[in-house]
């Protein structure tokens, strides 16, 4: 499984930072991107999902809203349990998930 760096969207316009990409920006209105690299952040919140439908014993996903070095907030997947304000590093998998590792 290989890994590539998260990239926001940044609104040329305003400046306006985000994940997902949208096709307006939700501040001016604006359809003027670019790409930026954000391969870490900080972790603002963190939960665990231990009941999942249809995944009988496939174990505890550990999740977080992390605030990238840009501003723009994600939601990743953690191989471990997080805690607030801790530093971690952000890529995409091959199933395009956000994963969050710490630093």
């Amino acid at each position: 499984m290989s890994e590539t760096t998260l990239t926001i969207f940044r609104c040329r316009a305003c400046g306006e930072a985000l994940f997902p990409a949208r096709y307006r920006c939700p501040r001016c209105g604006a359809a003027d991107w670019k790409d930026e690299a954000a391969p870490s952040g900080v972790i603002e919140e963190s939960t665990v999902v231990r009941h999942r439908v249809g995944a009988l014993g496939a174990g505890d996903i550990h999740l977080a809203s992390v605030r990238t070095e840009a501003g723009a907030i994600v939601i990743a997947r953690l191989d471990v349990p997080g805690r607030t304000g801790e530093p971690v590093l952000l890529t995409i998998d091959d199933a395009k998930r956000v994963l969050a590792r710490p630093r």
